[in-house]
């Protein structure tokens, strides 16, 4: 398949978000809008928003109802820890089948909204910061401990998460 034929056969925000790594083990990296990303799709003040999310999830919750995040409606940051990281395109996310929520499946970091619009108004405040909002990944190696932590620069503001 040629480059154009890939392109054209994406979905979702696939078609308008990528992951460009950096650093030699390709964990630090930025989630952001693609240079073929339609002006009015990066000019839509209420679609994509930054989210934080528990690992253990991997949904939202609207409205009571469990919301899933995956390749058509979200590009997830690490899942190395605990509070993760989303960009979430929220005209996708509509689209997806809500599943009932039960206090039952709460976690730490469980990710809960009242309603979309409430999402579109955040998704708006992170524009009006910075336009289309993007997350910069970076990992923090401890040579001693021989371990990585991670911590997030959102677009739209300071650090979210540290882990």
């Amino acid at each position: 398949m040629t480059n154009n034929n890939v392109e054209k056969s994406l979905k979702g925000i696939q078609r308008y978000y990528t992951r460009t790594r950096q650093g030699a083990h390709g964990n630090n990296y930025y989630i952001e809008p693609k240079d073929t990303c339609p002006i009015d799709v990066l000019n839509d003040k209420e679609r994509f928003v930054i989210l934080t999310f528990d690992k253990n999830d991997d949904y939202i919750v609207i409205d009571n109802q469990r919301y899933y995040l995956n390749k058509y409606n979200a590009v997830k940051a690490t899942d190395k820890i605990q509070q993760r990281v989303a960009i979430v395109d929220l005209k996708e996310l509509k689209k997806s089948k809500p599943y009932k929520y039960d206090k039952k499946f709460d976690h730490e970091h469980t990710a809960k909204f009242a309603s979309f619009d409430e999402l579109e108004k955040l998704a708006k405040q992170q524009w009006l910061v910075n336009g289309s909002p993007y997350i910069k990944q970076v990992a923090l190696y401890n040579e001693k401990d021989k371990a990585c932590r991670y911590y997030y620069e959102p677009s739209c503001d300071r650090r979210i998460a540290i882990a």
